[in-house]
């Protein structure tokens, strides 16, 4: 586990620069609700959905508004994949610019249909659960085993190659024969998001704090924890484990 610390961090700080820049999509993406009429918030540095709370809409704000999720959606896509093919292309030593170029319709594309295809498994959960009156437990519960099969799904198109299904068959895979990879992931995600909120809240003004997070995830901690991601996945046959 160590060594996978040890290897995510130098690669994420031998590429920072444009780990960055493709990173800043991520930023638009999680900014795109907050100015468009959807009922979201903005809360420690994330971007949550006001359940039970959708306005009164026109056809058109209507349609704005899936738009506009369909392109945060995207964004989130495009920098997830973006940052799977830097560490590809260390791996392989390949040009970046070539990797990139190449697998913005291939792998973009499949990645925005696995994630569109997980949200609107999670809006039926949502629903399913408001209905029965038990959103406050259950919901929880199922989205977060909802998440398991897509959860190295992005790793496994850009890294393997793998065709959508296949890529989520095998994340399921991944997840329970890594268990402790898993959950050491979950433990440190936890871990950076939670300690800049400590802080920020402590020494600085609490209206602006939940936008500083905001840019601070979206820049720096969410890119690191996908390259600790995709580095978990190629330890299944890496030297690294």
């Amino acid at each position: 586990m160590a060594n996978i610390l040890q290897y995510s961090l130098k690669t994420y700080l031998s590429h920072i620069r444009l780990i960055s820049l493709f990173s800043i999509s991520l930023l638009f993406a999680f900014l795109i609700p907050l100015f468009v009429r959807i009922p979201t918030f903005v809360s420690i540095g994330a971007i949550f959905l006001r359940t039970g709370s959708i306005p009164e809409l026109t056809q058109v704000e209507s349609a704005v508004m899936v738009l506009s999720f369909l392109i945060s959606l995207f964004l989130i896509s495009f920098a997830i994949v973006n940052i799977n093919l830097v560490i590809r292309s260390e791996r392989t030593q390949t040009h970046i610019g070539k990797e990139v170029i190449s697998g913005l319709s291939k792998y973009t594309l499949n990645v925005f249909w696995l994630y569109l295809s997980a949200e609107l498994l999670l809006l039926i959960i949502q629903l399913l659960t408001f209905e029965w009156g038990a959103q406050q437990i259950l919901s929880p519960i199922l989205s977060f085993l909802a998440i398991l099969p897509f959860f190295y799904a992005p790793a496994g198109l850009v890294i393997d190659d793998l065709r959508p299904f296949r890529a989520v068959q095998k994340s399921f895979s991944m997840v329970l024969s890594k268990l402790p990879y898993f959950l050491l992931w979950l433990a440190i995600a936890f871990f950076l998001l939670a300690i800049p909120e400590f802080l920020f809240f402590a020494i600085l003004p609490h209206e602006i704090v939940p936008w500083l997070l905001l840019a601070l995830n979206s820049i720096i901690i969410m890119p690191f924890l996908i390259v600790l991601q995709t580095q978990i996945y190629i330890s299944k046959y890496s030297i690294l484990n």
